[in-house]
């Protein structure tokens, strides 16, 4: 993301890796920066995000005037399985730059700070879910170009779960690392699925965010993972992410029984989902048109070749920062 606000010239600003980050620091730098009077950046969530989320930690880029942190961008490392194959990847967040120092000169830096760190480190994707000031930036500067565009689903779930149809639901945060690590490893995501590669292991770690509780729900051959959120004063079920066991054929009911499932755990009728997932006969809920709330954006590039033809069988919520 990249908050608005006037550019101007500044070539005493310099970029690097940042070998240790001051995540309290950061966290105001950031609250700071995008200047939304009703967010505040957590160190508490960002030193985990940075650290464990994706399972390959986080090299953070950072502007600096004099010895004064001013800026930077984050790149999070994760796997992505492209063809059958697993590359390594960055997904770039937290792109920000106080008011004082934004500059038509600084921002290029940044970006090129990427460009170089990638193919130092032979990654081979590098991928954003940009807001609309940052899309024509990622594409100039980085040559990113859009893979996806992820309608809001929004849905009402009012009926209980058929009985027997769900194994488990519950929040991931009651049960042991051992034990969410039984309960996941059958949904682990096959090498042969385009899209972030996540193992029982990667998996937990992404979901044991420190400040916020997800809940896990699972059928036979389907498993869900959900999160209670708020937008707006709206309290909402997140459906953030289905996984299903490979080689499974899975029914629709299996997907209204989940969701059932999670509306019921959080009592809360209401859901929203957004993303794709080949292995779902569909998708839940109702897809709301761009005029009324602009779909979710996901540039990519592939920094090997430059091209822009990879297609995701899967990318969800819990693939982002988002959720």
């Amino acid at each position: 993301m990249l908050p608005g606000g006037n550019l101007k010239a500044d070539p005493m600003v310099t970029v690097s890796e940042e070998t240790a980050v001051d995540y309290e620091l950061t966290a105001r730098i950031a609250t700071e920066a995008f200047a939304l009077g009703d967010v505040h950046f957590s160190a508490e969530r960002i030193k985990w995000l940075y650290e464990r989320s994706f399972g390959r930690g986080t090299t953070v880029l950072a502007a600096v005037d004099k010895g004064k942190k001013i800026g930077q961008i984050a790149l999070i490392g994760q796997n992505i399985c492209v063809a059958g194959e697993v590359h390594p990847a960055v997904q770039l967040v937290d792109l920000f730059i106080l008011q004082a120092y934004r500059s038509g000169q600084l921002l290029p830096k940044l970006y090129r700070e990427v460009e170089q760190f990638c193919a130092k480190q032979n990654i081979r994707y590098i991928l954003t879910l940009p807001n609309d000031k940052s899309v024509m930036l990622n594409a100039r500067f980085l040559k990113l170009s859009p893979v996806l565009s992820l309608p809001i689903r929004p849905g009402v779930s009012l009926r209980r779960p058929t009985s027997g149809a769900i194994t488990h639901s519950g929040l991931l945060r009651s049960m042991t690392r051992h034990r969410a690590i039984e309960l996941l490893s059958p949904f682990s995501c096959p090498a042969t699925e385009n899209g972030s590669h996540w193992d029982a292991e990667t998996l937990f770690d992404r979901l044991d965010d420190p400040t916020r509780d997800y809940a896990v729900h699972a059928t036979k051959n389907l498993l869900l993972v959900s999160s209670q959120r708020k937008t707006r004063g709206v309290s909402y079920i997140a459906l953030c992410a289905f996984f299903a066991r490979p080689a499974a054929q899975i029914g629709d009911s299996e997907v209204d029984e989940l969701v059932r499932a999670a509306c019921r755990f959080w009592r809360r009728p209401t859901f929203v989902y957004a993303g794709t997932n080949s292995r779902l006969p569909k998708l839940p809920g109702v897809a709301l048109p761009a005029r009324l709330r602009r779909p979710i954006l996901v540039q990519l590039r592939d920094v090997r070749t430059d091209a822009d033809d990879v297609r995701f069988d899967r990318f969800q919520l819990i693939d982002s920062d988002f959720a």
